[in-house]
């Protein structure tokens, strides 16, 4: 499957998320293709620390992203492309949405990013219109307290509000996703009743939410 992992703003744990899917799926012995095409460069960084089979880390340039994307697929080696974005609207994410089997919106339970989150989905559904097919997508909420709180109920207010859906799963804030980054080891291998029951969680509903997509595809 060909995961984009995208948002409008940075600090939403983009690259966090991306990279310990990423890691969850290698260790489980799929063939994952990363695509880091972030500025910042966390996921090549984080590369560089982790050592971890049948796991590539590449970052790119923007105008290279069509023909690398299109290599990989080609290339038969990866189960899965996980697509990691700047935070910013520019037209690789437009192109990026436009490959997806899934598009998947970290946000944070905060005003602002369930603003940017609407952002995101109206592009969305206009490159799927373009398209001329759906692109199933889901907000996924981060940095969450493990407790529910005001900011908490108003951010699943709003998804409701504006009829957003989101996965089910929502990722704790733990050290265990910051100290990836310091010593490349993902929370699946870490931490894996907690961070690591998380994403194992999280990867479960990607797969049935690509899986559903699929069948009604065949069907139609």
């Amino acid at each position: 499957m060909i995961v984009t992992f995208a948002s409008s703003k940075g600090g939403v744990g983009k690259s966090t998320t991306c990279a310990a899917v990423a890691a969850h799926l290698a260790l489980g012995g799929e063939g994952v293709q990363v695509i880091d095409l972030d500025q910042n460069g966390t996921l090549k960084r984080w590369a560089l620390r982790t050592s971890i089979p049948n796991l590539t880390v590449t970052a790119i340039e923007p105008p290279a992203f069509t023909a690398f994307c299109r290599e990989s697929q080609e290339s038969g080696e990866f189960d899965h492309i996980l697509i990691d974005l700047a935070g910013s609207r520019e037209v690789t994410l437009l192109k990026a949405l436009a490959r997806a089997d899934l598009v998947i919106i970290p946000a944070q339970a905060s005003e602002p990013d369930m603003r940017e989150a609407l952002v995101i989905a109206d592009d969305l559904r206009d490159v799927a219109e373009t398209a001329g097919r759906e692109i199933p997508f889901r907000v996924l909420l981060t940095k969450m307290f493990p407790l529910r709180t005001r900011v908490s109920e108003f951010a699943f207010a709003e998804l409701e509000r504006h009829r957003l859906p989101r996965f089910e799963t929502v990722l704790i804030e733990r050290a265990s996703y910051r100290e990836m980054f310091l010593n490349g080891e993902p929370p699946t291998l870490t931490e894996p009743n907690r961070a690591g029951a998380e994403i194992a969680a999280l990867v479960a509903e990607m797969k049935a939410v690509v899986g559903a997509a699929s069948v009604t595809r065949s069907a139609a």
